[in-house]
């Protein structure tokens, strides 16, 4: 049930943000941000590590994995320049003149999520 809870919480976060969720790069993502809120270093090593076991989960490959989370996080940025994650913290973590990268925006999540800076229940 908790492991749900937090499922449901990250997708709600990414339907927030702008991520659209008929893209690969949705499930793939909410799969990563849950892993890197469970455990940080693997948001660190991400070909090897989260990648892998994002494309483990779902029987794919890790290439295919970031590349779609990347297309996900691409067109988030174009369409609504990403404003919302910049509102959870309450300051510019993202500059809004150029898309974070895969890693950085996943940590940004995880972080957000650890440090209860998004509403878990609602």
């Amino acid at each position: 049930m908790e492991e749900e809870q937090l499922q449901l919480s990250i997708r709600r976060l990414l339907i927030k943000i702008g991520i659209r969720i008929d893209l690969d790069g949705f499930d793939y993502l909410v799969s990563a941000v849950e892993f890197a809120i469970k455990d940080a270093e693997l948001a660190k090593n991400l070909c090897d590590g989260l990648y892998g076991r994002v494309a483990e989960k779902y029987n794919t490959k890790a290439y295919c994995v970031e590349r779609s989370i990347r297309s996900a996080i691409e067109k988030a940025y174009v369409h609504r320049g990403l404003r919302e994650v910049n509102k959870i913290f309450d300051t510019q973590i993202i500059d809004e003149n150029k898309r974070p990268s895969s890693g950085k925006f996943i940590r940004i999540l995880a972080t957000a999520y650890n440090l209860k800076l998004i509403d878990v229940g609602a």
